[in-house]
């Protein structure tokens, strides 16, 4: 099917209750989506995330406000006339007969299909062409119930799909799979809204798959929109704190590029009365992304923190960059200059501990090495991470190794886990 207008789905002031007596589980919702684009809805479990797909494909009614897709009131839609529009994956099936694969993917046709007609040669075509984009043609034959949880959720996709419909709607898909059958499945969808211009819009509890595979994410709370837009600037650190009620690392993949979240797991300080300490100033110094877990956990015990100086695209400028931390940063590639170095001692002359991480250096990054002696000379807190020996991180000729000797003289602390630094501030 062809469609002119870009907008496919509009949701305005969307609200409902399964009760009349109850307070709403969704409350005034909007949100506009445009054809062609991949959409996730996160939210913690209540949120309203499955009712309001069960609204959008009318499953269930006797709600206030409005859902158009193509301009056109879903409530005026037939459920053979929507079923054209609108294709729903269900987290999991179960038919109420054994069917054959192939029996349950020519099911997706039954909008095309007259009350008393049958299957056309079309239908089955296309139906063979489908099991083939989802990889069940194989087992075509075989009952539904011999299948794997992989293998009859793809099944459920393939029949989704023989819709043909504009819009496909994923109601948390890859619940209950393995990892590889979960990446199996986005990859599929990815390629279905690339390559054969889907539109899709989808539920998942799995913030890592959302964000890496859409391009847009709406967060619901409570029955209502907390926020929308594109991934990158919904998926933070604060709305999740926010909506889930949960710490979380939000960062990039250093090898997609994609943002890639992770549970921020207890520092074993949080219930230690570290009030008066939460005023320290603290400066890491970062490098290779040696600096990202000291960074994370700082910011997560309520510290300010500063970093520096770091080489463009090292992954410890976007771990401070999403935590809101100030840093300094150098030219990829390229050695510290003068400039940044200073910059750098104006972090550590404004703080009140110093950090060095296990960085390895070389004639690039020399002078942080050099900050660090002098913080230690103006009588700074100096904490040193110190569990694999300096000779294997110095490629500068043995010059990063002797100054290094010469800053834990001085009076440097020692720790031989991230994790014991705490302790030390």
């Amino acid at each position: 099917m062809q469609y002119k207008s870009e907008e496919i789905l509009k949701i305005e002031n969307l609200s409902f209750s399964y009760n009349h007596n109850t307070t709403d589980v969704l409350d005034g919702i909007n949100i506009d989506i445009k054809k062609g684009s991949f959409i996730s809805i996160l939210g913690p479990n209540g949120s309203g995330k499955s009712t309001l797909v069960n609204l959008i494909s009318k499953v269930l009614k006797g709600y206030r406000g409005t859902i158009r897709i193509f301009g056109r009131d879903i409530k005026k839609l037939g459920s053979r006339e929507a079923a054209k529009l609108i294709a729903v994956v269900p987290q999991y099936n179960t038919p109420g007969f054994d069917y054959t694969v192939r029996d349950m993917v020519l099911m997706g046709r039954y909008p095309y299909i007259s009350r008393f007609g049958s299957e056309k040669r079309r239908d089955f075509e296309f139906s063979e062409r489908i099991m083939g984009v989802t990889r069940v043609l194989k087992f075509a034959g075989k009952k539904f119930s011999e299948l794997s949880g992989g293998e009859k959720q793809r099944v459920i996709i393939a029949q989704a799909l023989l819709q043909d419909t504009p819009l496909l709607l994923l109601d948390e898909p890859t619940s209950h799979l393995d990892i590889n059958f979960q990446i199996e499945l986005m990859d599929l969808f990815y390629r279905l809204n690339e390559n054969e211009g889907k539109t899709i819009m989808g539920i998942f509890h799995d913030i890592n798959l959302a964000a890496s595979y859409s391009e847009t994410a709406v967060f619901l709370k409570e029955g209502k929109v907390y926020c929308a837009g594109p991934v990158e600037k919904t998926v933070t650190r604060d709305n999740i704190r926010s909506v889930f009620k949960s710490d979380a690392y939000v960062g990039k993949n250093p090898f997609t590029g994609k943002l890639y979240i992770s549970p921020v797991f207890g520092t074993g300080f949080e219930n230690k009365n570290l009030k008066g300490y939460y005023n320290k100033r603290i400066h890491v110094i970062g490098g290779g992304g040696a600096a990202s877990p000291i960074l994370n956990m700082l910011s997560n015990m309520g510290y300010s923190v500063s970093c520096g100086v770091i080489n463009n695209f090292d992954s410890d400028i976007d771990t401070a960059g999403m935590l809101g931390i100030p840093f300094v940063s150098e030219a990829p590639f390229s050695p510290i200059s003068l400039f940044s170095q200073n910059k750098n001692l104006e972090f550590i002359k404004a703080s009140d501990v110093v950090i060095l991480p296990e960085i390895a250096f070389g004639h690039g990054n020399f002078s942080n090495l050099v900050s660090v002696k002098e913080a230690v000379e103006m009588g700074k807190k100096v904490i040193v991470v110190d569990s694999k020996k300096i000779m294997d991180r110095d490629y500068a000729d043995g010059k990063a190794a002797r100054l290094y000797g010469k800053i834990l003289e001085k009076g440097a602390i020692t720790v031989d886990s991230i994790r014991k630094i705490p302790e030390k501030l």
